[in-house]
């Protein structure tokens, strides 16, 4: 191995990546790129990370963040298999999904196969009230996921963005997340625009969102 090579694996060893592992999700949020940018775009751009194209990641990074901004993690098929391998190469991961149309074996195994790391639950809004923004979610199921993955000793958190359906239940849904062991965090949205149905989400109280 050449110095440089040690060099550059030096340099990455404890680095974070943060990824978009394929192009699906089932929800419709009305703020999200799927909603905006790809409006018109059908099938969105992209395809789901393979097995090989993990292993060559979890080679040269300890930390790694697979995110939801174009799809949601949890519909790669390869996802459970990401999940054992990053276990087994002592890689820290982190998930962040929003969809709910997992069957609850599925999470199970999910959960029972994690290792170092945390799962992150968007769920705008008290449970019952979620799907007003996150459109085809199963906000009631995805609690008792998320109930079900703290149980399961993982470090389990819940993104709550603010919009005005919601705002009123802020202190509600910190007391639901802190009965379970669950990490509260709320979340302050700029993507308001000017459209009408854009402002119907936007909070009254101006503490709840960011002026652009």
């Amino acid at each position: 191995m050449s110095l440089n090579n040690e060099k550059s694996e030096a340099f990455f060893a404890g680095q974070r990546i943060n990824l978009d592992i394929g192009f699906r999700c089932t929800l419709e949020c009305p703020g999200c790129s799927r909603q905006r940018a790809f409006k018109d775009i059908r099938p969105i751009p992209g395809h789901d990370m393979t097995v090989d194209e993990f292993r060559k990641i979890i080679g040269h990074f300890s930390r790694i963040t697979m995110c939801g901004q174009i799809s949601d993690p949890i519909f790669n098929p390869n996802l459970l298999q990401f999940i054992k391998m990053s276990k087994e190469a002592n890689v820290t991961l982190g998930i962040h999904s929003a969809a709910s149309q997992k069957s609850m074996k599925w999470y199970e195994e999910a959960f029972d196969s994690f290792g170092e790391g945390y799962w992150t639950f968007g769920i705008d809004g008290l449970p019952k009230d979620s799907h007003k923004y996150r459109i085809n979610q199963d906000g009631v199921k995805l609690f008792e996921v998320a109930k079900l993955c703290s149980a399961k000793g993982i470090k389990t958190n819940w993104q709550f963005i603010v919009f005005r359906y919601n705002e009123n239940d802020i202190e509600e849904a910190r007391q639901m997340a802190s009965d379970h062991n669950i990490s509260f965090e709320l979340m302050k949205s700029s993507r308001f625009g000017t459209a009408e149905d854009q402002l119907k989400y936007k909070p009254v109280n101006p503490e709840y969102y960011i002026s652009r």
